[in-house]
């Protein structure tokens, strides 16, 4: 792989994370409560560990698949 490729795809990695990152934010800004109930407690419980927003709601979708981050009006 040339260098250019290379530092192709650690751009394109970063694109990525960035639109990932802003679609987590407008989730959680349009959430539910009961979801962000759940946010809020389990960033309480982890707080010494460092956890970003990023990794909190990653952990939370991943655990209960039953929780959803959006209003039952907006989901599809």
């Amino acid at each position: 792989m040339s260098i250019l490729e290379h530092i192709s795809l650690i751009y394109m990695s970063t694109l990525s994370e960035r639109e990932m990152r802003k679609r987590i934010d407008e989730e959680i800004l349009n959430a539910t409560p009961e979801f962000l109930e759940k946010v809020q407690k389990f960033d309480q419980e982890n707080q010494l560990n460092y956890s970003t927003i990023y990794e909190i709601y990653s952990t939370i979708l991943n655990s209960e698949k039953t929780v959803s981050p959006k209003p039952k009006s907006n989901q599809k």
